[in-house]
């Protein structure tokens, strides 16, 4: 079974305890760790990783969290919840954007919101002491304290108390790039399928603030050598695609000064 990591904290200490950790618990699975510089980042290669595990058991744990602005409304930071894509368990921070690409898909059924003391309280003392349930309600490193140990605990049944979340809370996600690959081609959050473009048709796109007209083509080989255009990726899941934008065998991200939440439109 494959245990995937989706987290902001990707050093390598924190890399080490978060994949020793979910392997600890989850024993013979093979577990990975992926770093991520934003929300948006994050809600992309959640997508992603959905797409993979297709109708295989997995978890994926995914954690950005950070404590500040708006994050201090929170005793210590945003809470965790969980939900399944078929035989895959979900658990992840809520607030912010990391799950607004799987909403826009209706990829969640029902969410699930977590109190982490509720949860820890629920715990027996017999499976944890109390001075450890008290040091995990306080951990700044909830990723490695608390979010394997809950993954572990839903993956076995345990009744945990919970809540139902209402999906309206999850935030609405912009037209916007939410990857930039080592090719420098951009991925947006715009799904192809709701364009209906014909091959070799001309586009006219507002990427970073600047109009661009560019052909789309539906395969990648199909772009001339040297040319920019927009694309029907191989990111995201089912028929629900995400356009892409490509310099053929260039930086396009480079060439236009983009990065990950850089507004676009067609």
């Amino acid at each position: 079974m494959q245990i995937s990591v989706i987290n902001d904290c990707f050093d390598e200490d924190a890399r080490i305890r978060q994949i020793s950790r979910a392997g600890s618990l989850f024993q013979g699975a093979s577990v990975n760790c992926f770093a991520v510089r934003s929300e948006l980042e994050a809600a992309g290669l959640l997508v992603d990783a959905l797409d993979a595990f297709e109708d295989r058991e997995g978890v994926i744990l995914l954690n950005v969290a950070p404590r500040n602005g708006e994050a201090k409304k929170w005793k210590n930071g945003t809470p965790f919840g969980y939900f399944w894509h078929k035989r895959t368990l979900v658990v992840s921070s809520v607030d912010g954007l990391v799950l607004s690409l799987c909403k826009k898909l209706n990829l969640i059924k029902e969410f699930y919101l977590l109190d982490i003391e509720d949860v820890l309280d629920f715990i027996s003392v017999e499976e944890m002491a109390i001075e450890t349930k008290e040091r995990i309600a306080k951990t700044q490193f909830r990723s490695f304290d608390f979010l394997p140990r809950v993954a572990d605990w839903v993956w076995r049944k345990y009744d945990l108390p919970r809540h139902l979340y209402d999906l309206s809370e999850i935030k609405d996600i912009s037209d916007s790039v939410w990857f930039v690959d080592n090719f420098g081609n951009i991925k947006t959050t715009l799904v192809g399928e709701d364009y209906a473009f014909q091959n070799g048709e001309k586009v006219s796109v507002s990427l970073g603030g600047k109009k661009r007209k560019m052909e789309f083509y539906e395969r990648l080989k199909d772009l001339p050598d040297k040319q920019i255009g927009i694309v029907q990726g191989s990111s995201g899941i089912g028929r629900k695609r995400f356009l892409e934008i490509i310099h053929q065998g260039d930086n396009v991200a480079k060439k236009f000064g983009i990065e990950s939440g850089d507004s676009v439109k067609i």
